[in-house]
């Protein structure tokens, strides 16, 4: 909070009061004229724009996570010349990093007008490689070569060295190369769809509706006999719940289907299920069953999880009940999607971004931004069954998720900026020191640090 006074004019003072997402200037209770001069306006906003970037910098030095651009700004199909290089066009959906057998990183963006792959650390180098419109998902099974697409409602299957060719690659061994396939009955549309391992076997599991039943297709990927060939897919199972579903993930040895009355968890050896948590316990904590959305499964650690919805977040144990108390996380609005970077949750709003310690539960961060979304929570790369390298995603340096978001009025401290053409700009969330000291490794005993944790700073 910081106060204006000016003797001379009607007024006295003038306090601005800055919250997360809005602020209020006032004044005390009384007659008088408002400002009227270009010198007074300027001096209001001389105060306003100092008050906002001492915010700011209190906010950074107690970041947790930093905002990482890692493409060129994106614009609409309509804003400019036809994919110009170096530009992502059209809304984007989904992102994804990636890593081939030679060694190369890249990553790859979905967005209404098809798949863009670039390098990273190479803003200008991303490009469009495959022209699929309406592309909504990406998943990558590294062990195969095969990106998994969803586009227009359409499940594709693409091998990676067709829109990324190895540098060891044998050009006289092109038999070796996955096609670009349909995996999917175009007259079917496809709503979502999740990739895994259970029981040593690859498995893409996607999703259709028949009336007002979920129908869930199985099709499992493997490599020929003798390991020679691209690999196959073959459609193991189908199975269905009657209901409407928005996620499926994969667990350790059962998946876990979010739906209207809670987490559907499934084993599909025999499709037997349960649904957590139980509907008295969500009365007994106040909540109304089936009235709430659920996000997110997170395992927090080897028997404990957190179910969360859009306003709350749930500990429970792993046969679903209430495991501390209170068991219950608030959120600071509607969450649309939740992310897990240990040892935070990551909450995504339409105008922010939210961080808590999942071990206390408290609030560390908020990050503002306009049309905010989550394009990658980390899941949707599925690594070699026994890699040649250690996974990078062990080490808590590693950013893990990503987002897009039209942050110019917060980068220029201009809270009046509304530019009627957004560009949006796809980012990663990159861990400060605050994280994780360097050399070390997230582990339990480390939750610890949120008894020192100071208050976040609005």
């Amino acid at each position: 909070m910081s106060a204006l006074k000016r003797t001379i004019s009607g007024w006295k003072e003038l306090w601005v009061v800055l919250f997360d997402n809005y602020l209020v200037m006032t004044k005390r209770k009384g007659s008088g004229p408002s400002t009227n001069t270009v010198e007074d306006r300027n001096e209001w906003r001389r105060k306003l724009l100092s008050a906002i970037l001492a915010r700011k910098v209190s906010q950074e030095s107690n970041s947790i996570f930093r905002l990482k651009t890692i493409t060129a700004e994106t614009t609409s199909s309509h804003d400019g010349p036809a994919h110009p290089s170096g530009q992502l066009t059209g809304r984007v959906s989904c992102t994804l990093p990636f890593g081939v057998h030679d060694g190369r990183r890249f990553y790859a963006v979905g967005s209404e007008d098809g798949v863009w792959i670039g390098a990273p650390q190479q803003p200008n180098s991303i490009q469009r490689v495959i022209p699929l419109r309406m592309v909504t998902q990406l998943a990558f099974l590294v062990e195969y070569g095969l990106l998994v697409v969803l586009a227009d409602k359409i499940l594709y299957a693409i091998g990676i060295e067709s829109v990324v060719p190895s540098l060891t690659r044998d050009a006289d061994r092109p038999s070796d190369v996955f096609a670009f396939q349909r995996i999917s009955n175009p007259h079917t549309p496809i709503h979502f769809f999740s990739v895994g391992r259970l029981a040593g076997r690859t498995l893409i599991i996607s999703k259709k509706r028949k009336g007002v039943d979920s129908v869930f297709r199985i099709l499992e990927v493997f490599l020929p006999a003798g390991e020679q060939g691209p690999p196959n897919i073959k459609v193991s199972k189908d199975f269905f719940l009657p209901s409407d579903t928005y996620d499926l993930l994969f667990l350790k040895t059962k998946v876990c289907i979010l739906c209207p009355r809670g987490f559907e968890i499934m084993d599909l050896s025999d499709f037997s299920s349960a649904t957590i948590p139980l509907e008295e316990d969500l009365q007994q904590m106040g909540k109304r069953p089936g009235a709430h959305k659920p996000i997110a499964m997170l395992r927090i650690r080897e028997d404990e999880f957190v179910l969360c919805y859009e306003e709350f977040g749930l500990y429970v144990d792993k046969r679903g009940a209430p495991s501390r108390s209170p068991p219950v996380i608030e959120w600071e609005g509607v969450a649309a999607h939740a992310a897990w970077h240990a040892p935070y949750v990551l909450l995504f709003h339409d105008s922010f971004i939210e961080v808590r310690h999942i071990e206390s539960g408290r609030l560390a961060q908020i990050m503002l931004g306009r049309d905010v979304r989550c394009l990658w929570d980390g899941r949707g790369v599925i690594p070699a069954e026994h890699p040649a390298f250690d996974d990078e995603f062990e080490d808590p340096r590693t950013p893990r998720i990503h987002a897009v978001l039209d942050d110019s009025d917060v980068l220029s401290h201009n809270p009046y900026n509304q530019t009627p053409h957004e560009r949006d700009h796809v980012v990663e969330l990159v861990p400060t020191e605050r994280l994780v000291v360097p050399g070390t490794r997230y582990s339990p005993s480390l939750l610890s640090v949120a008894d020192t944790l100071p208050p976040y700073t609005p």
